[in-house]
């Protein structure tokens, strides 16, 4: 079983995953944009059972209704991000989303796409030859 670590910038959060990100992309939607501040935000995902929180803990906020943004307190690194019901077919809550580059080793996360290219700041060049995809 691989065990990977990560945190906010502060150190007072800290979560495990005890599995490799099952997917990875960017997301450069407005919301994001705000959450992060940043042009894009780069979310992983692992079974929900795979993520623990084993320091600390986060606060959230609910700005879009049935979605979750969690965060550390103190110095207000954005750690995950949840989503209620399905989308695509697909149940949210049986996954844990987590902003990628708080792992200790970010570069064990592969991202696949960008995704919500609509909302894509236009002073960002992307060249990395991934898929890209104008909403979700």
């Amino acid at each position: 079983m691989s065990k990977f670590e990560g945190g906010c910038y502060c150190g007072a959060v800290r979560y495990q995953i005890v599995s490799q990100p099952t997917w990875s992309a960017h997301c450069h939607c407005r919301s994001c944009q705000m959450a992060m501040g940043a042009a894009f935000a780069t979310w992983a995902r692992v079974p929900a059972e795979d993520f623990t929180f084993t320091n600390g803990a986060i606060k959230t906020i609910e700005k879009s209704s049935g979605i979750k943004r969690g965060f550390c307190g103190d110095c207000g690194t954005t750690l995950t991000y949840a989503a209620e019901g399905e989308v695509d077919g697909q149940d949210w809550s049986a996954d844990a989303w987590f902003s990628a580059i708080t792992l200790d080793d970010p570069s064990i996360v592969s991202p696949k796409s960008h995704v919500f290219t609509s909302h894509q700041q236009p002073w960002i060049k992307l060249d990395d030859d991934l898929p890209t995809f104008s909403e979700f």
